[in-house]
């Protein structure tokens, strides 16, 4: 799964590289670690709002349904991820994936790797080898409380290839293996526009072609108990145990 990532830019970076505008840049805080279960705020682009940037809780909720118990929700249904292999199948994810699909922008994710002879497991950050903005596949819901609409998002994750598969190294309770879905900067445009389902299915089995590097961080990312949004969250941490991977790069 995909639960924790980094934001790092500023709002005025983000529209630069993105050509869009936030509805509300002055809410906008840069995070070096966001944990799904936390109350941060993911920075999306909706389809009925194709041009601007909002906010939106991290793991889609039904439509009428009380925000302040998010937390209670994902305990019972954990929708911080939606697989897709079951988008058009689930009586949840179906009624978004036509119509409320978004992309979900970050500049960097962490996910967990199994060592033999470590007790914990070591975070890798994943970035794009600048650094560079990117954005995930994602869908939407909308909130509807009295007089106001909130949205909450999905990241969707795909089948692992070799390069994640090597890192994120446990597969999950049906023995797949996850990586998130990293839509390559020309399909943002089609997966925000289209209403063509075919069109929606191809880019749904595409994946960037941005130059992902890889390495190994602080186990305080996976620590309750440590403060892990700091800068220092993403510098290199030598493991002796480390993956022979160096500064990998995808594809």
């Amino acid at each position: 799964m995909c639960v924790h990532t980094s934001l790092t830019k500023s709002a005025k970076a983000i529209e630069k590289k993105t050509k869009k505008e936030f509805t509300t840049p002055q809410l906008f805080r840069p995070y070096f670690h966001f944990n799904g279960w936390e109350s941060k705020n993911l920075a999306i682009t909706t389809q009925e709002a194709s041009t601007q940037i909002a906010f939106a809780k991290w793991g889609v909720l039904p439509t009428h349904y009380d925000v302040s118990y998010r937390t209670d929700f994902l305990a019972k249904t954990n929708t911080l991820n939606a697989t897709r292999e079951r988008l058009f199948e689930s009586d949840l994810y179906s009624q978004f994936i036509e119509g409320q699909r978004c992309i979900i922008y970050a500049d960097g994710f962490f996910e967990p790797h199994e060592a033999a002879g470590v007790q914990k497991k070591i975070p890798y950050f994943f970035k794009e080898k600048n650094h560079e903005l990117f954005a995930f596949a994602g869908i939407y819901s909308k909130v509807i409380e009295k007089n106001s609409t909130t949205y909450a998002a999905s990241i969707i994750t795909t089948e692992a290839n070799d390069f994640f598969k090597a890192i994120h190294n446990k597969p999950n309770a049906l023995g797949s293996y996850r990586m998130p879905l990293i839509l390559d900067p020309s399909a943002y445009e089609t997966w925000l526009k289209t209403n063509n389902t075919a069109e929606v299915k191809k880019v749904l089995d595409s994946f960037t072609q941005q130059e992902l590097v890889s390495y190994a961080v602080s186990t305080d990312v996976f620590s309750s108990k440590k403060i892990s949004d700091r800068p220092s969250i993403l510098d290199k941490v030598p493991y002796a145990q480390q993956l022979n991977l160096g500064d990998a790069l995808f594809p």
